[in-house]
């Protein structure tokens, strides 16, 4: 899979950017803090899935939501792909030697942690011996991309939020519904993944 030079980046996220929040910070802003998720592309007897997972429901921030594997930047991290490899292997086992790291994605800025999240996208040959750590992670889910690109995915959902209960654009597949930072990157990635499969 090769990443198209242009990304869609703003007009794939505002179709699923909840209604209320911005997608850019105010201008001045600071103390905004990086991130990193990877978007893992694992092959599997001619299958390609992504991995998502669910956040323990106790987290501070997005507790109880599903992710892409990935956390905060670390001073020690050499840069922001070196989180998203960082993480995956603490919150779900992937060693980097199993990954090719084949693009990054348009960061996505989330109003309510203050977070700038950077993704990227990483290719696995094989499907790899999933560690998790329950710290982190309460669920793993492996969803074929092909699912990811039908329309009755698309709907909109109320959720419950520490901020109260409303209603949000996000993809419901096989019972797991995505919305928010996620279901943006999601929009984002298979505009791409469209583009080159049609």
């Amino acid at each position: 899979m090769a990443l198209k030079k242009e990304l869609p980046g703003e007009n794939a996220h505002r179709r699923m950017l909840p209604n209320g929040r911005n997608l850019y910070p105010e201008p001045g802003l600071q103390n905004m803090v990086q991130s990193s998720v990877l978007i893992p592309l694992i092959s599997d007897n001619g299958i390609v899935h992504t991995c998502l997972i669910r956040r323990p429901s106790g987290m501070r921030n997005h507790g109880g939501q599903i992710a892409f594997p990935g956390g905060r930047y670390e001073t020690w991290d050499n840069n922001l792909e070196q989180t998203a490899l960082r993480e995956a292997f603490e919150e779900i086992g992937l060693v980097n030697h199993q990954i090719e790291v084949i693009g990054a994605l348009t960061p996505i800025y989330v109003q309510v942690s203050n977070f700038t999240i950077n993704p990227f996208v990483g290719w696995c040959e094989k499907m790899p011996h999933f560690k998790i750590d329950n710290r982190e992670v309460d669920e793993l889910f492996l969803i074929p991309l092909e699912k990811l690109l039908l329309p009755a995915t698309k709907k909109s959902k109320q959720v419950t939020t520490p901020r109260g209960s409303f209603e949000v654009p996000g993809f419901d597949i096989d019972a797991v519904f995505i919305w928010g930072a996620t279901a943006m990157i999601l929009s984002e990635f298979n505009e791409i993944y469209r583009s080159i499969t049609e």
